[in-house]
């Protein structure tokens, strides 16, 4: 009687449950040059693979050639990259305070691009434009400065101390933002 129970539980617990791995979003049939395109207009997928990390997405080279300085990785162990949660920071070689912090919410969206904004001097919030689908930078509550875009379901974050990089916050975090962006959409 016990065993049947447990059959009749698993088998109804196998109808109900989502197949893993699936996924709400659909592509469209083969354009005229027989490759496959998502449904919304450009790569809206990350083409990174499950479980990638901040070093896979962006380089210390790469965040280098736009701080101009030479970068190390700095991992951050609040990353949850296996829960599409990847978080880490690149410090400035012999530069005090110099951290750069990145951080992608993959299924974000657009509550979440929203919620940082509890976070951020209100005051400070300007929008930026051709960054993702939609982008701010904002002045965070302990200081520091910071960009916030949204790329379909994903929302990324990338703050620093404005005093160890003093460059316009629109254009230097558009384009730390930016590559990230580039690098996991291509």
């Amino acid at each position: 009687m016990v065993r049947k129970i447990a059959a009749i539980v698993l088998f109804a617990f196998i109808l109900t449950a989502p197949a893993c791995g699936s996924s709400d979003e659909t592509s469209t049939p083969a354009n005229d040059g027989g490759e496959a395109t998502s449904a919304a207009s450009g790569s809206a997928e990350i083409s990174l693979p499950d479980g990638w990390t901040m070093t896979d997405a962006i380089s210390a080279e790469e965040v280098g050639a736009i701080t101009g300085e030479s970068m190390e990785a700095f991992p951050e162990a609040g990353s949850a990259a296996q829960s599409g949660r990847p978080a880490g920071s690149y410090i400035a070689t012999g530069k005090t305070d110099a951290k750069i912090f990145f951080s992608v919410d993959v299924q974000g969206g657009e509550q979440g691009y929203e919620q940082v904004k509890e976070f951020t001097d209100p005051a400070s919030i300007q929008e930026v434009s051709g960054v993702g689908d939609k982008a701010y930078v904002c002045t965070f509550s302990d200081g520091r400065t910071g960009i916030i875009a949204l790329k379909g379901d994903a929302v990324v974050r990338v703050d620093w101390n404005p005093s160890a990089f003093a460059a316009d916050p629109a254009e230097f975090g558009g384009e730390l933002a930016g590559k990230l962006l580039e690098n996991l959409y291509q």
